[in-house]
């Protein structure tokens, strides 16, 4: 077994051996005599000496060489098989260099020869001494060393020693190196890897060294963090512990110390930081009003926001209680509701919060229970719900006028909300007015919270659910005008189907339908009676303008026989009547309404138009810049027929090649004029200018200003008259659209 303690100082207990029981006991009183440390056991036999090692701890053996049962050196070898370390002196009176020899080979701790007289004592003891202090110190290193490999195996980092220079290379690496850095420690301790020139981050290496030697000149230890660029080239944050090294005058030798990977620590901090900001800055620029506030209802703290509210400073609301703001609550309320309230909890309530001058206004209040530095607080996020109560109310009144106007609608109006039934959906009715029900005879009770195939016989279920389907496909409203076999009848419903999306989704349609079977019938009626008219125009085309090209001829061939005023007279009937003829059919076939309208330059209109008339001798000044909305062959009869009334009337009173007609736009842009010249039309004709057959002259048809109205009123515009800036006549047509 191990002999001996692991610790210097104390008792020696040393096991003497010697087969002279009287040197023994002498050499035993002596050496406790020199050095009262030793506690010597004398025994004379080498057997029985290894039984004392056995049942006891010695720190040292000192053994005669020339014994019976065994030498010196054999019992050297014995003890060894046991105690390789237990410090032996061969103390012998039989010296020789031979003996010296093979006590060392033997591993004998030291080897002293005995004299005579009581000197070599002191020197035995002291030998003594000696070997048990050197091996207790051995064995004291070995165990810290171990202890110390122990722990440097087992830190979350590496240790070192290396030489205190600005790239700080190392003699010595241990621990989780490899793992830090990426290198193995025999690559630092070689150099092969300078631990300030590749490992710590450029941007780190002059501050990482200002801060060690500030500590090392102030013989403190030091502590820095700093970047580290690994092997693999990832960066890492480390955390670096250190001191110098002395020797025994002062002078530093070089640093030791500790380096431990803080990356995720850094990280964590980071985010708790950020976070921390965050929650800051959400806390003082939340749009809600929020404080927090003790156990004991007391505001700790509160945001801008609820402070502006109330009217109050931070440090004046910082005290209050929650029933000195909230006017609908007390102590006993507050403080019993949130015992109530485990850690976790949100309580949502409203409350009525009264501000510093008294006036109070409703809140929505959100409470949640914390656990702040291990006190119970309380998080109170409340929000103004004066505008939404306002909303609410407003949204009220108009579902009542909604449902009001919904049931009074001379129009059938219809609610459909769209099911989803597995990948299809469905239509299912929801509302129908009593319009819809007079119209298609159908009652509400009867078909709504039922799809239209429920509802409905097959023909008629096909004939709604198509165009419902392609209202809800299309997301757009659909036009429909058909023939329904309503239980009422069949009747022509012409209505519109429009979604209703919400959150992007279409949820219900809804359903305009009128009767229109009556305005059919009149509409047919309309054209039955358009195509008389039309047929009545052919047969005036035919049967008057026929026999007139006839007359004409006839005349014609007269004419050139003789020369007659007569026969002129009839030629200017005959111009007339055709005149008459081809007003008559413009009346008859240009309808009542524009549609097809373009845009049109009104100065090029205006030339196009000129020329169609006899104006040799009359002059246009198109003075316009208006492009304006027109249907262009009805424009061009407009001024067709004001260019022929001002020039014809012109000719009534010469000289006639003075005639100058205008074209230009109005000052206030609502339209243009048409102006000439001439005698101008008198205050007293002029609400009659445009009745039919209203003419000034003989061969007048009367026609020309009634189509110029007509024409205006298909545009939707109108028509004055007024006088002209030259004293004749002026035509202003207005509320023309103008392009842009």
């Amino acid at each position: 077994m191990a002999a001996g303690t692991t610790a210097t100082g104390g008792s020696i207990r040393v096991l003497h051996v010697d087969d002279d029981d009287a040197f023994g006991d002498l050499a035993s009183t002596y050496l406790e005599r020199v050095n009262a440390r030793l506690d010597v056991t004398t025994v004379t036999s080498t057997t029985d000496a290894l039984d004392r090692l056995a049942a006891r701890d010695y720190d040292c053996v000192v053994s005669d060489y020339d014994m019976p049962e065994q030498n010196g050196i054999e019992f050297l070898e014995a003890v060894r098989e046991d105690n390789p370390d237990l410090p032996f002196v061969l103390f012998t009176g039989k010296g020789s260099e031979e003996v010296a020899s093979d006590a060392i080979s033997a591993g004998v701790t030291d080897y002293l020869q005995k004299e005579t007289g009581t000197e070599q004592y002191a020197v035995l003891a002291n030998r003594v001494e000696n070997a048990v202090e050197k091996r207790r110190s051995e064995r004291a290193l070995a165990e810290r060393n171990r202890r110390l490999e122990t722990l440097v195996s087992n830190l979350p980092g590496m240790v070192y020693r290396c030489r205190n220079e600005p790239d700080w290379p190392m003699e010595y690496v241990g621990g989780e190196c490899e793992q830090l850095t990426g290198y193995a420690a025999a690559t630092l301790e070689a150099g092969d890897v300078v631990w300030g020139e590749e490992i710590i981050h450029p941007d780190d290496r002059e501050a990482t060294w200002d801060a060690v030697q500030d500590a090392l000149d102030a013989g403190e230890h030091f502590e820095v963090t700093y970047r580290i660029r690994t092997r693999c080239g990832n960066r890492k944050h480390v955390w670096e512990r250190g001191r110098g090294i002395y020797d025994a005058d002062g002078d530093l030798r070089g640093i030791e110390g500790f380096i431990t990977d803080i990356t995720q620590q850094r990280e964590r901090q980071h985010r708790l930081e950020r976070n921390t900001e965050r929650l800051e800055a959400l806390f003082e620029n939340s749009p809600d009003m929020v404080n927090i506030h003790d156990a004991d209802g007391v505001i700790v703290d509160a945001n801008e926001r609820i402070c502006e509210e109330l009217g109050y400073a931070h440090d004046e609301l910082v005290g209050k209680t929650v029933w000195d703001v909230d006017a609908t609550t007390d102590r006993d309320s507050v403080l019993q509701m949130e015992s109530a309230m485990e850690r976790g909890d949100v309580r949502r309530f409203e409350a009525e919060f009264e501000r510093a001058d008294g006036s109070t206004f409703p809140v929505e209040v959100h409470l949640a229970k914390l656990a702040v530095a291990g006190e119970h607080q309380f998080l109170a996020i409340s929000r103004d719900v004066s505008e939404r109560e306002a909303r609410e109310a407003e949204l009220r009144r108009l579902k009542r006028q909604y449902e009001t106007v919904f049931e009074n609608a001379q129009d059938g109006l219809f609610l459909l909300e769209v099911v989803e039934n597995g990948d299809d959906v469905e239509f299912v009715y929801r509302q129908l007015n009593r319009a819809h029900e007079e119209m298609s005879g159908l009652s509400a009770d009867d078909i709504v919270g039922k799809t239209e195939h429920e509802a409905f016989h097959s023909a008629l279920g096909e004939q709604t659910t198509s165009y419902h389907r392609e209202c809800y496909e299309r997301r757009e409203p659909v036009q429909f005008e058909e023939v329904f076999e309503f239980p009422a009848g069949d009747i022509v419903v012409s209505g519109t189907v429009s979604p209703v999306v919400v959150d992007g989704e279409v949820t219900h349609l809804v359903g305009v339908t009128r009767d229109v079977t009556e305005f059919k019938e009149r509409e047919r009626a309309l054209r039955r009676e358009r195509d008389r008219l039309e047929e009545f125009a052919d047969i005036l085309s035919h049967d008057l303008r026929n026999p007139l090209n006839v007359a004409e001829g006839n005349l014609e061939l007269v004419r050139e026989r003789r020369d007659s005023d007569r026969l002129q007279t009839v030629a200017d009937a005959h111009d007339r009547m055709r005149t008459l003829i081809d007003d008559v059919l413009a009346l008859a076939r240009h309808g009542r309404t524009a549609t097809d309208l373009d845009d049109v330059r009104l100065d090029a209109a205006a030339e196009r138009a000129w020329a169609t008339v006899e104006t040799e001798t009359a002059t246009l000044v198109a003075d316009s810049e208006l492009t304006v909305r027109a249907d262009e062959g009805r424009l061009a009869q407009l001024l067709e027929n004001l260019f022929r009334n001002s020039v014809e009337h012109a000719a009534e009173n010469p000289p006639e090649d003075c005639v100058t007609v205008r074209v230009g736009d109005l000052a206030d842009g609502s339209g243009f004029y048409v102006e000439d010249d001439g005698r101008g039309i008198p205050d007293g004709d002029r609400e009659r200018v445009f009745e039919y057959a209203y003419s000034t002259t003989d061969d007048g048809t009367g026609l020309g200003l009634s189509i110029v109205a007509e024409l205006v009123d298909a545009h939707g515009w109108s028509v004055e008259v007024t006088d002209g800036e030259a004293g004749g006549t002026r035509f202003e047509i207005t509320g023309v659209e103008i392009a842009e």
